[in-house]
């Protein structure tokens, strides 16, 4: 299975998640992005196999432009990182129909834990 990860900046949330990913038993492939443009081109092309993404979002109008590009997002299941607490980011985040929100000063540990589980499912699970 694939994860994707976006994050705008070269951070340290995507680092962590893909260090603990790498640490996770399993055969999963990780691809990460910097540019809503490079993400776009890839959802363009070929999602094989089922896919997780994990999109951090720097600020409220890096959040934005996610929202722009959703509907390349087909069937991939969502994990979003919020910059903030704001209400309208949380609005805006849930707009994404995430399987887990949480926001960029919160628990990478628990966002590790999502991704196992999200990335264990079976094909069959694919619409849950």
């Amino acid at each position: 299975m694939n994860c994707i990860v976006y994050e705008k900046k070269s951070g340290s949330i995507a680092g962590q998640i893909i260090g603990l990913l790498r640490g996770s038993a399993g055969d999963n492939k990780t691809e990460l992005y910097h540019s809503i443009k490079a993400l776009s081109e890839r959802l363009r092309s070929s999602v094989d196999g089922l896919a997780v993404m994990v999109l951090i979002a720097a600020d409220r109008n890096d959040l934005l432009n996610i929202l722009a590009v959703r509907n390349l997002f087909g069937l991939i299941r969502v994990i979003i990182i919020l910059p903030d607490r704001e209400e309208e980011s949380v609005s805006l985040g849930y707009k994404l129909q995430p399987r887990f929100l949480t926001y960029v000063n919160g628990d990478v540990a628990e966002v590790h834990a999502v991704l196992n589980k999200l990335l264990a499912l079976p094909d069959s699970n694919a619409g849950i």
